[in-house]
Order: C-alpha cells, then structure tokens, then sequence
C-alpha cells in the first residue's frame, strides 16, 4: 500500500505476524470452504472463527482507484495484492500468491467483461497475472478467458490463442454437463485446460438473478447461459457445485470498482457508484453473500430500503447445497480502507 495510507479494520483487528501456514495445509482449507480462516496472521480473532468454522471475506477499497471514470492501474494492483494477503494471511505478496499457486499449474481467469465499464477492469487482471507470475506460473500457463472474443476485445484485451505469452479468448469447444434440469456445455477451458481458478466478477444488482457477483459469474462459462435464467437464475448454485468449478475454483476477487446497485445487469449509470474496492475470498457462496449485503447498504442510502428483488435464490440455494456459508453470522467480514 502507499506510504503514509490508513488501514481499518472492522469487526476483525489485522496483525502483523505472518501465520506461516503451508500451502498444502492452506488449499486443504479451501477445499473446506473456510479458507484462510486458519491463517492467524490475518485476524487475531482467528481461533474462534476456526472454533465456529466461519468463512472469511476480505474487502479492500482506495477512492485513489477511480478517478473522471479512469482506473489508476498502480492502485488497483495494491488493492488486489492486498486483498490476496489478507486472505491468505501473509503479509509478502509473493509468498501470499505462493500459498495459492503452483509454477506446475495452468491458471484461468473468468473475467466478466459483459456490461462494461461495470467490472472486467484490465487493471484487476494484470494485478492478478502478475501475482501468479511472483507465484512462479508462467505467462503461457495463465488463461484469461470470458465468454466472447468480441466482449474481451471490448474491454481492452488482446485475444492471444498462441502457445507464447499469457492467453486470452472466449469460449469455444464445451463439454455437455447436467446442471439441475439442464444440460449446460461448459467450456473446456474449466473441464481439459485449467488446474485452478480465479473468478474475477462484478459487483452488481440483477433484474433476475438479484445480484451477480461471484457464482453467476459462471453463467459466461457456458455456451448456453439463458438456459439457467429459470426461476431466477437459482440452479446458477448447481452449475457451481460441478467438480470442474467447484474443485478448481482457488479465489474469488470481485471487481467493485465501478459497482451498479440498481437495474442491472445492463450499465445504467444513474445506478452505478465508485465503489472503488475488491471483495475477496475462497468462499464463492460467503463472497456473494457479502457482495450482496454491500449492494444492500448501498440501496438504503438512495432511498431503496427493504431487501434485493427479486430474491437472490442461487445464493441461498448454494448454501443448502453445501458450497458454502450464506449466513452473514457466520462470516468474518475484514475491511481495509485507504
């Protein structure tokens, strides 16, 4: 962070020890669903947490990221780092990438690059490629990938399917999986390619889903997404628990720089704020569950009280699926503010 910043946290107070966690011991958690809730470095109140098996999520936010509609890159890459130490509980960037990633493993990123300039920020990713590069994984083992080549481009991407430098593009070839009542073709990217995920989504109200933040984020991994807007959007949780996303999905950075509390999923810039943060976890379901309550208070503040509609049913569906913690109870929210 910049010299001279202030950092608060709330309901949880940061240490400055680093917990030493191995990464096997680290990714186990993960697998879990309370991630680096065995990471003391990062919470003192951590041993209870681990006590009551509470899920984590971390929000980090500098109004310094954001400014006449531009992204200040150098922020936003130390939100990001950040972000991923605090969950990981180590205060070293490398080794906090480290503890996620293996130099062995091919990394994708699901952006969501849809309904700009609503998140899909080029900023976020090359924060995230470069911590996979201080991780020890090569540029020709990152992917970065959303659903169309035309959306990346859109959002500043350069496509690249060579076998040199970092790749990007849509989705192309899928393998046809049941999710609930549909067969869905999800990308082959998740299934063949990748050995680890990072789903980079939006922070966002939508008219049928309630909010899109981390799990819908899935519906651009699929070639047949409106086949998953029935009853809103609820077997979104389904399409989660498949093995391919479920067991591969690593961490969770939510673009909030530009959030929308209203009216989404298309920009509407009458409802969108500079929320000029990341949330950040390895729980998707306590990531959306958080992302939501932020979405909410915004809400309240223009004038819009009561909860989301239409009622987010993915979020608690995933959570009856066992995916993880939609309880706000029973999340540890930790907050940083610049």
């Amino acid at each position: 962070m910049m010299e001279g910043s202030k950092r608060h946290a709330v309901r949880d107070r940061v240490s400055r020890k680093d917990s030493g966690i191995s990464r096997r011991a680290f990714l186990g958690n993960v697998a879990l669903g309370v991630g680096g809730l065995f990471c003391p470095g990062v919470v003192s109140a951590a041993s209870d947490a681990v006590a009551e098996k509470k899920s984590r999520v971390v929000i980090v936010r500098n109004a310094a990221v954001i400014s006449g509609g531009k992204v200040n890159g150098t922020v936003a890459g130390e939100m990001v780092h950040r972000a991923v130490c605090l969950v990981t509980g180590k205060e070293d960037v490398a080794s906090a990438w480290k503890l996620l990633f293996s130099p062995k493993e091919t990394v994708a990123l699901k952006m969501n690059t849809r309904h700009p300039p609503v998140g899909g920020n080029r900023e976020i990713a090359d924060a995230i490629v470069e911590g996979l590069k201080q991780a020890g994984v090569a540029e020709n083992r990152i992917i970065i990938f959303d659903f169309l080549d035309h959306e990346l481009v859109r959002s500043r991407y350069e496509l690249n399917d060579s076998p040199k430098g970092v790749r990007c593009y849509g989705i192309r070839e899928c393998r046809e999986m049941k999710v609930g009542p549909v067969a869905v073709q999800l990308a082959k990217i998740i299934t063949d390619e990748a050995d680890a995920i990072v789903n980079v989504p939006t922070l966002r109200h939508h008219n049928m889903a309630g909010v899109t933040v981390s799990m819908k984020n899935h519906l651009g991994s699929i070639k047949n997404p409106r086949d998953l807007h029935r009853d809103n959007c609820m077997y979104v949780a389904d399409l989660n628990a498949l093995d391919p996303i479920r067991k591969k999905t690593r961490l969770i950075i939510a673009d909030g720089i530009l959030a929308q509390y209203d009216a989404g999923p298309s920009y509407r810039p009458q409802f969108a704020w500079e929320y000029a943060g990341v949330i950040a976890g390895t729980d998707t379901v306590a990531v959306d569950a958080v992302g939501m309550e932020e979405i909410r208070a915004e809400r309240e503040k223009r004038g819009l009280t009561g909860p989301i509609r239409p009622e987010a049913r993915h979020v608690a569906r995933a959570a009856e699926l066992g995916l993880g913690e939609a309880n706000m109870d029973r999340i540890v929210v930790v907050r940083e503010t610049t």
